[in-house]
């Protein structure tokens, strides 16, 4: 009996060791975080909407291209139409993941429908924290932008007619990427030289982004979700003491837009997500003179979650890409009348 007692005792102690040591873990470093964000986020929340096949069926899709990034994770895909004439406008989309996680597949069967309505989508994946810190993300959407002007003509794209979208974390990267492209202060701010003529961005489609990365942590009435997210800025802005640098005041957008900004599409969900940074950002915009769509939903309409959008077995989500469409349409057309009248001024 002593000696079971004694085997009870010293599997505890072990058990509790390793409890303790898994504690500090997650107290002295950010990558345990990190891992758990990775599994967290793999496989993505997408639901396909019922057509989906039919939908497929009229795309077709490059996997896989080097962009030929200086950083890890430098590929990308082009999903296109199968069948049209002429050029087409591109999309440039950064998937989300809190930093940490995520993959550009999870964006596949969103990009595949958006595609099929006369858009070509270049789909990226970037070097994830804390292997790659702040502003990492930034560089390889140059680098990824770059390599797309080079392949422009073999892929029939419209060089003239960008947008650029990203959802969650990839949301905060291309607002960021936008604003650097048409606010030579804000590049000058962080450092980070546009490479993108400002004119030729026709939108910005920005769904469940935070876009006050100072909010990371302590804004929960929950200990653990304040504790991870707390670890996600730690590895993101690569300081311990993030929330203080200023690092994180250049990455919070809403203290950033101006009138530069260009037409942006914007939505989150109401229940675990971003939504009154959206909306804040939202109004910011709106305030500068920034033509703004946004999308945002009442709790007694329907609970939301964070990506909301990708789950198209709901009305929401279906109504949402029926505004993201309507946006991209009436923005094109309306770039196109300018270039016509200036065509015709001259």
């Amino acid at each position: 009996m002593n000696e079971i007692k004694s085997i009870v005792i010293i599997g505890l102690a072990v058990f509790l060791a390793l409890i303790v040591l898994l504690l500090l873990l997650f107290i002295l470093s950010p990558k345990p975080t990190a891992m758990l964000v990775y599994r967290w986020f793999e496989g993505g929340v997408a639901v396909k909407p019922d057509n989906y096949e039919e939908i497929e069926e009229q795309v077709q899709i490059k996997c896989d291209l080097s962009y030929d990034s200086a950083y890890k994770k430098g590929n990308l895909d082009i999903i296109a139409p199968k069948k049209f004439s002429g050029k087409l406008p591109v999309i440039f989309w950064v998937h989300g993941g809190a930093f940490l996680g995520g993959d550009k597949s999870d964006i596949t069967e969103y990009a595949v429908q958006v595609a099929s309505k006369g858009y070509i989508v270049v789909n990226m994946n970037y070097e994830l924290a804390p292997g790659a810190k702040y502003p990492t993300p930034l560089h390889q959407v140059n680098e990824a932008y770059q390599f797309i002007g080079k392949q422009a003509e073999a892929y029939r794209m419209d060089m003239d007619r960008l947008y650029f979208a990203g959802d969650s974390a990839g949301a905060q990267i291309i607002s960021q990427f936008v604003n650097v492209q048409v606010d030579e202060e804000y590049a000058q701010l962080i450092g980070i030289k546009g490479i993108v003529p400002p004119e030729k961005i026709l939108g910005a489609l920005l769904f469940c982004g935070p876009y006050d990365v100072s909010k990371f942590g302590g804004t929960s009435d929950s200990f653990l979700i304040n504790f991870l997210f707390d670890r996600v800025g730690w590895a993101y802005i690569g300081e311990r003491k993030w929330s203080s640098s200023d690092k994180v005041r250049e990455a919070s957008m809403i203290d950033h837009v101006s009138a530069n900004f260009p037409p942006t599409f914007i939505t989150d969900g109401n229940t675990g997500s971003f939504e009154e940074q959206g909306m804040e950002l939202s109004a910011k915009l709106h305030e500068s003179g920034v033509t703004v769509v946004d999308v945002f939903y009442s709790k007694e309409a329907a609970e939301l979650g964070h990506e909301y959008q990708f789950i198209m077995n709901t009305p929401q989500a279906r109504q949402t890409y029926e505004k993201l469409i309507e946006f991209l349409i009436d923005t094109d057309l309306h770039s196109r009348r300018i270039t016509k009248v200036n065509q015709l001024s001259l």
